[in-house]
């Protein structure tokens, strides 16, 4: 049974398995407050005199791509994805803790940040430490550390969350450096999951997210060793899941406003919006690590600011734009900027109550020199700022060279890995491997089969979130131009291929949504003009269960060609289902809503949400309903002009087909559409194409058979597989294991690798 979201409380649990088609809903028989009918109109006025009809909120809902009141996401899709949730966390949690504790000495820049956190929980401020105290620190011994402030670069959120696992399992102790990161790192498989989830609808597409994050170098290694860039990782990953959630919420809230309103109504108040005030704290966490987090809230608000515009948009909002861009993005900047300022300055509560800390006193010293500086400031505050201005002009002025420093056009290839860990041959004097030399290595090479197809697919997510207009497109781009872009403005600064970290989960989630593409598993943008001519298809009979979808030339010269079809052809040769005669769509055919899934549907699961094309260009007004009828036939034609490759029988759907619900089986547990012994459809595919297709059944896919497409599952399956042999290839490359010298040379496959 569903719990109900709180967002729609009216809404009963058992009506979470309901799907729907085209035409008038039995509200109160569904338990839901029924729909205020529209004012009668006097039949005597003129048309231009007349009021334009009210709107429904579930009419609201569609124009914002949401799924109808009634509707929830079937139990078993929900089930199936937290099954593939726990599956992935669980590779997650073998992939970064076998091992945890190898090397037992602080490796790279451990050597900061571990003791700089033992520091933190000891005096309060990160403490300067006697020359030689690394190998002491690890040895147990702390003795090396003073009562002096030492200058650091980076904010203290992070080095307190590794201080923390330092505290549970002990400052002596490896796992107690590690512990941290390694759990930020599969929670940020877990929470990539659920994003995924939230996007597509798709269990296998969430399954499919995680399992490749779960085995990528980049996140294994950062996982498995003190820094702090994976906790950025995970802290951007939880900015974006909150602002997808938001979206969802807000566009909810002002549908329920609108209900019972016109066109060019004036748009209603803004709400709390809880989302978004944690996506301003969990922004606010990012900044608190590293100061990259704060290009992210830049493209964070800039993209909440369009999301809240192009809805006023959507349902034809009075004044619109300046409602949008003006009122509600100053609301949107209060509730994530001030959220995030507030948020990253508490978190500095340490350095505020500790004198010693470093810079604390340097404006009461000014101001003894005679030189006061911002003294409109408090002393408090006007110290930690002069901290700041310190840290930037150091940010900015790095360029000490380093051997494994690299920039960041090579970054996506992965060009120049970085090296944490490579002890001489003196330290790996006794060791065994079956060869002459042996070595260790920690390198943090990506799974290059992930990250080189990701270039292609992030084509492919930048054609579906320019061209295609889709909105899920985005959140994987806000990434990308929030923790990667940024980079190329430092051409002369010292930096490194690890930071790809903060970015890494939108890098395989901009895969994901490519490959979802590629198999079919995407259903099109509620709204958009490809979800209006797959309803009018569905409702012609051109396409839905036993009908081969029409395949491009690729495809085709690959023999992914149109398959032959076990429908059957009416006497007439029209394709079953189609319009009647009255050009409206006959009882036999159901048309599927919107396929998005709204937050009053995901109360007690994350379904994911499918939103609407922020550009409804087209698409019909209340004052068109009373031509609806012209519409569709209208839509039914255009559609006709864009499917010349459908065949010519058809079949109709059920509901349960159109949404892509496996049928009830019978007593025999075959299912209806199942041939005479049980089996699949005559009309899917044969062959190793047909072998797919029946090894995913709609509750693991989200969608039903017939949207499916065996190229697209191929290259899916040819990406898992090799993505999986690169993990168990170089696993020892990434866990530092003993290794003959042959061994790794041969790993090491780019010369600018070594």
């Amino acid at each position: 049974m569903t719990t109900p979201s709180a967002l729609s409380p009216d809404v009963p649990a058992d009506a979470e398995a309901t799907t729907v088609a085209r035409g008038p809903l039995d509200r109160e028989a569904l338990g839901a407050p029924a729909e205020a009918p529209a004012p009668e109109q006097d039949p005597g006025l003129a048309e231009e005199d007349r009021d334009p009809p009210a709107r429904t909120e579930n009419e609201l809902r569609r124009r914002l791509g949401l799924e109808p009141l009634e509707w929830a996401l079937p139990r078993a899709v929900r089930i199936r994805g937290w099954v593939a949730t726990a599956v992935v966390a669980l590779i997650a949690a073998l992939t970064r803790l076998i091992g945890l504790g190898h090397p037992s000495t602080l490796m790279f820049d451990e050597i900061y940040y571990v003791k700089d956190a033992y520091a933190l929980w000891t005096v309060g401020y990160e403490a300067q430490w006697a020359e030689g105290s690394d190998a002491l620190f690890a040895a147990g011994d702390f003795s090396g550390m003073s009562s002096e402030p030492s200058y650091v670069v980076h904010p203290q959120f992070g080095k307190w969350l590794i201080g923390l696992g330092m505290q549970a399992l002990g400052a002596d102790s490896p796992w107690g450096w590690r512990i941290v990161p390694a759990i930020a790192g599969i929670a940020t498989v877990v929470l990539l999951a659920r994003l995924t989830m939230r996007l597509t609808r798709s269990p296998l597409l969430a399954g499919l997210a995680g399992l490749l994050l779960a085995i990528d170098g980049v996140g294994i290694t950062e996982s498995r060793i003190g820094l702090l860039d994976v906790l950025i990782g995970f802290f951007a990953t939880l900015t974006l899941y909150c602002l997808v959630r938001d979206r969802e919420w807000s566009r909810a809230r002002l549908a329920r406003d609108l209900r019972g309103t016109s066109t060019n109504h004036l748009a209603p108040r803004a709400h709390l919006r809880p989302w978004l005030w944690a996506t301003g704290v969990s922004l606010g966490l990012t900044c608190s690590i590293k100061w990259s987090g704060l290009y992210l809230l830049a493209v964070v608000g800039i993209l909440v600011v369009v999301w809240d515009t192009t809805a006023l948009r959507q349902v034809r909002s009075k004044a619109w734009l300046l409602e949008g861009v003006i009122a509600r993005g100053i609301g949107d900047f209060v509730r994530l900027v001030p959220t995030a300022l507030v948020v990253y300055v508490a978190l500095w509560w340490s350095w505020f109550v500790h004198d010693k800390a470093y810079k604390h006193g340097w404006a009461a010293e000014q101001r003894a020199a005679g030189t006061p500086q911002r003294s409109w400031l408090p002393d408090s505050l006007n110290d930690l700022l002069e901290y700041h201005q310190s840290m930037y002009s150091f940010h900015v002025g790095l360029d000490s060279k380093h051997p494994y420093e690299s920039t960041p056009a090579g970054w996506l290839l992965q060009w120049r890995p970085t090296s944490f860990y490579w002890p001489s041959e003196e330290e790996m004097a006794g060791a065994s491997c079956g060869a002459s030399r042996c070595v260790q290595a920690i390198t943090s090479i990506g799974n290059i089969p992930v990250w080189w197809a990701a270039i292609l697919g992030l084509v492919v997510v930048l054609v579906m979130g320019i061209s295609g207009r889709d909105w899920r497109a985005w959140v994987p781009l806000a990434g990308y131009l929030g923790l990667y872009v940024p980079w190329f403005q430092y051409p002369d600064r010292t930096i490194f291929t690890f930071y790809t970290v903060a970015f890494v989960p939108f890098v395989v989630l901009a895969l994901t949504l490519a490959l979802g593409q590629g198999m079919g598993m995407l259903r099109p943008v509620p709204g958009s003009r490809e979800d209006r001519l797959e309803e009018a298809a569905l409702a012609a009979g051109w396409i839905g269960e036993g009908r081969p979808a029409p395949r491009g030339l690729i495809a085709r010269f690959l023999g992914f060609g149109p398959q032959a079809t076990g429908a059957r052809l009416p006497d007439d040769g029209a394709p079953t289902g189609g319009d009647s005669d009255d050009g409206t769509v006959p009882d036999g055919v159901a048309v599927r809503e919107s396929s998005a899934q709204g937050p009053e549907a995901a109360g007690a699961a994350e379904g994911g949400g499918q939103g609407p094309t922020d550009a409804m260009d087209g698409y019909p007004t209340a004052e068109d309903n009373a031509t609806a009828t012209a519409d569709r036939r209208a839509i039914a034609e255009e559609a006709a002009g864009l499917m010349d490759d459908y065949p010519t029988a058809g079949t109709s759907l059920t509901t349960l087909e159109a949404e892509g619900i496996e049928e009830p089986e019978g007593a025999d547990g075959a299912r209806a559409d199942d041939g005479p012994q049980g089996g699949a459809s005559a009309a899917h595919p044969v062959g190793l194409a047909g072998r797919i297709l029946r090894m995913l059944p709609p509750r693991w896919t989200g969608v039903p058979t017939w949207r499916l497409r065996p190229e697209g599952l191929l290259l899916t399956v040819v990406v898992v597989v090799l993505a999986v042999a690169f993990a168990i290839l170089w696993w020892p490359i990434w866990t530092g294991r003993t290794v003959s010298y042959d061994f790794w040379r041969m790993h090491m496959l780019l010369d600018s690798w070594i």
